[in-house]
């Protein structure tokens, strides 16, 4: 199993296990380095970061990925947020935003739920 894939699948089960938590977003610190690139963050073949880098994390609509020393990466994601009474929640409306703006959800209320 891949480091990329052991890591997606802990901040998975965090952001899982924070989902009961309110409205609170989930936060994962996690080591991701590569020797090919000494003191940089590496979080995937095409997203190298240097300390002091804040971007989006990649294969994920809307997450924050902030780099720091020694290769430590801090992912955050949006805030588990209730849909209004009788709507249902569907995907972020603009992923292209940076985070948090990407945050915002779009809500069916069409139908009574």
């Amino acid at each position: 199993m891949s480091r990329f894939t052991i890591v997606t699948v802990l901040f998975v089960s965090l952001a899982v296990i924070l989902a009961g938590q309110g409205a609170q977003a989930a936060v994962a610190k996690v080591q991701l380095t590569n020797p090919d690139h000494p003191g940089k963050c590496v979080l995937d073949s095409n997203t190298i970061m240097s300390p002091g880098e804040v971007g989006k994390q990649p294969n994920h609509p809307c997450a924050s990925a902030e780099c720091h020393a020694g290769g430590l990466v801090t992912i955050r994601t949006c805030a588990a947020v209730a849909p209004p009474k009788g709507c249902k929640q569907r995907d972020f409306v603009n992923t292209n935003r940076s985070f948090p703006e990407c945050c915002e959800r779009a809500y069916d209320c069409s139908k009574h739920i």
